[in-house]
């Protein structure tokens, strides 16, 4: 069973745990998931990265790889019963959805909430998927503002894989205008899904659901908080940039109430724009430095976006700033995705650097699974941009520029042409 149980961890994790940065890639998502620490060292040991290690594993690495894998403990993964369970509460859920009556599905919904249903983020989301697709924006409001509920009381992991799995059912999908402000102006489906899944690869079509929001709340015609819309302005700012338009010049500036992914977001458009202008990046990255330097646990969400705007701008003195940002993580990255978008800087950095042997051990830690959909396309032109500077046969190099230019077309955002693949790095 433990075999299984080792299985059943690298499926979930993307890729074969094979050295201790996968180990300490796996104990970080762990500690994310369950505020729990496991060493690396036992991971090594139990995963036999360390071929002399013949300790056997403890009853807590088992419940705590357990309840990775979505068992309440190693007993129950060894019995098959949650799957079971599961099995039986998503028949459940199908069968209130298929009586649309809302009231039940709130109250069991509620119940698999205060019964800890390890499944529970499933059960949302394809409840809420379900609603959208039928078009029932009532049961969306009314199940996502229940207070018995408490979708806000999710853990900030929870919220992020709602978000990710919730939002890419809205490229499916024409919500009509009057539905789409109400959904909006839902403070709650605003927050978690909106805020989070922000589709990176249809910001260039023009009749998307957040294109049109995004017009919506340019217009006046969203009652948002201030924050919120600074949001979508630095969202449409993004989108100028991509296709090709001209940016407009912002003067708003990184307030200290703001969460730290929307900080960064806010220092990034400035960045953006500082580079157009030639104008020095210092206060904003002296700022960002600072709030690093507090005790908050999220820290490293300030440069979540500063992230993909050194790899957009080919700017490697930001990409230098966001690895050194790393000292301040104390061992502990926030999410997988900002872990997998670290390691493609930390790649173009040895590259620049001249550096090819390290990044070629970078690149056997990139797990694509790991950048989230939001940023998937956009980080695989960056990986076609590494493979193409890193091949020596003239073969593959033209292979690498078909894909890339593939995916170009396929993108549609003129800020990506063929130059930009063959002058990334000079």
């Amino acid at each position: 069973m433990e075999e299984r149980l080792k299985e059943e961890v690298e499926l979930k994790l993307g890729k074969k745990i094979m050295n201790r940065g996968d180990c300490q890639l796996l104990s970080d998502l762990i500690f994310e998931q369950q505020k729990k620490l496991i060493s690396y060292n036992t991971l090594r040991r139990f995963f036999k990265v360390d071929k002399n290690a013949n300790q056997k594993p403890s009853s807590q690495t088992l419940n705590v790889l357990s309840k990775f894998v979505g068992h309440a403990n190693y007993f129950s993964f060894t019995s098959g019963e949650p799957s079971k369970a599961s099995w039986e509460l998503q028949n459940e859920l199908f069968y209130y959805l298929d009586k649309l009556d809302t009231t039940k599905l709130q109250n069991f919904l509620i119940a698999c909430r205060i019964q800890k249903a390890p499944n529970l983020v499933e059960l949302l989301t394809v409840c809420f998927r379900e609603l959208l697709l039928s078009k029932n924006y009532k049961a969306v409001h009314d199940i996502s503002q229940s207070k018995g509920l408490n979708l806000f009381g999710l853990s900030y992991s929870e919220r992020v894989q709602f978000g990710r799995s919730v939002g890419l059912v809205m490229r499916k999908i024409n919500i009509p205008k009057e539905e789409l402000i109400a959904l909006a102006e839902n403070n709650v489906f605003l927050e978690m899904v909106f805020l989070i899944f922000v589709d990176y690869s249809s910001l260039n079509v023009s009749h998307s659901n957040y294109i049109r929001l995004m017009e919506y709340v340019s217009a006046g015609a969203v009652k948002l908080k201030r924050k919120d819309q600074l949001f979508f302005e630095c969202l449409s700012y993004l989108r100028k940039l991509l296709i090709g338009e001209p940016l407009p010049n912002l003067t708003i500036r990184p307030s200290n109430n703001l969460h730290p992914i929307l900080y960064s977001r806010v220092c990034s458009v400035l960045i953006i724009q500082n580079s157009f202008s030639k104008s020095s990046n210092a206060s904003i990255l002296e700022g960002i430095a600072k709030k690093m330097q507090s005790r908050a646990s999220n820290k490293m969400d300030y440069i979540f976006e500063l992230i993909t705007t050194a790899l957009l701008l080919r700017d490697f003195e930001l990409m230098s700033f966001v690895v050194n940002s790393e000292a301040y993580s104390e061992g502990k990255l926030y999410q997988e995705a900002h872990l997998q978008q670290l390691i493609v800087v930390k790649t173009m950095l040895h590259i620049k650097r001249g550096a090819p042997i390290k990044a070629k051990k970078n690149l056997l830690h990139i797990n694509k699974k790991g950048w989230g959909r939001s940023y998937f396309d956009i980080y695989d032109l960056f990986l076609q941009v590494i493979n193409y500077e890193m091949a020596s046969d003239s073969a593959i190099k033209k292979k690498i520029m078909h894909d890339y230019l593939k995916k170009v077309k396929q993108l549609n955002y003129s800020f990506f042409n063929k130059n930009y693949l063959l002058d990334y790095f000079k």
